[in-house]
């Protein structure tokens, strides 16, 4: 049985992030600092693609909590965008991150325009999995952000915590609106299109950060990279199982329990 549901509460909070750590934010490592860097050059267009596509099958929701649920995802995420975009405004003192953007901005909305109907939500059930195990492994191991400046650590764990929050939502609408007997079919191989061109934007931008600062040619600055990402922490080895659990016919976002790690979140999170 899947885990309960975690209440989804929209919190608007201005993180002040100070520009002049935007490259070694993260344990004074521009190696550690430049992944998580990557993925917020992700967000502002990808969080305005989820919420469109969720919005787009609102009307055929006809379950009052879930509509409930919809109207706070999408208030999480508005409020994700926004800070995001502070963020990457840091970003673009070295690199150039108005470029990476338009290039995932054109590529969303070229995937809108082509795909089936009903793809859009099923890409954002697969992308919202992606960043809901991502979430997972931060907020349960502290030493994904250790040494991390307090602005920055505040940032990515509130964001963490809200992920996890409402990880089920796209899905939920998924399985509301969308019917016959391919649809387990469609979701999973959405999934396995959805995945390499999602790490290939992470690639690109890390590629585009790693020349920015001058670390392309650097066998040293990737070493430290790829431990980071694959070894110790290992942020990104750490969600293979929970990303080849989307395969299983019975998937349920909430089968990845997080409850544990959103009680103690919240706690500090209340503190701030």
């Amino acid at each position: 049985m899947p885990a309960a549901a975690a209440a989804i509460t929209p919190r608007d909070v201005d993180f002040a992030l100070d520009p002049c750590r935007a490259r070694d934010w993260l344990d004074g490592s521009q190696e550690k600092t430049l992944f998580l860097n990557a993925l917020s050059l992700l967000f502002p267009p990808g969080e305005r693609f989820f919420i469109a596509s969720v919005l787009a099958n609102r009307g055929m929701v006809t379950d009052p909590i879930l509509r409930s649920e919809i109207k706070a995802f999408c208030q999480q995420e508005a409020y994700h965008t926004r800070e995001h975009i502070s963020y990457n405004e840091a970003l673009r003192s070295f690199v150039d991150a108005e470029k990476l953007d338009e290039e995932l901005t054109n590529h969303l909305a070229w995937v809108k325009a082509t795909v089936p109907e009903g793809s859009p939500l099923l890409v954002t059930c697969a992308l919202e999995h992606f960043t809901a195990i991502l979430a997972h492994s931060l907020l349960e191991d502290p030493t994904e952000l250790q040494g991390a400046d307090a602005s920055y650590e505040r940032m990515w764990t509130w964001h963490a915590l809200e992920e996890c929050e409402h990880k089920a939502v796209a899905y939920d609408v998924f399985r509301a609106t969308m019917r016959g007997p391919l649809r387990e079919f469609r979701r999973m191989a959405v999934m396995a299109i959805t995945t390499p061109t999602f790490l290939g934007f992470i690639g690109k931008h890390v590629v585009a950060l790693m020349k920015a600062q001058g670390l392309l040619s650097s066998p040293v600055s990737w070493a430290k990279l790829l431990w980071y990402v694959f070894g110790n922490p290992g942020i990104m080895r750490r969600i293979v199982v929970p990303w080849a659990k989307y395969f299983n016919p019975n998937f349920h976002p909430n089968d990845l329990d997080d409850s544990a790690a959103l009680s103690r979140t919240k706690v500090l999170v209340a503190t701030w």
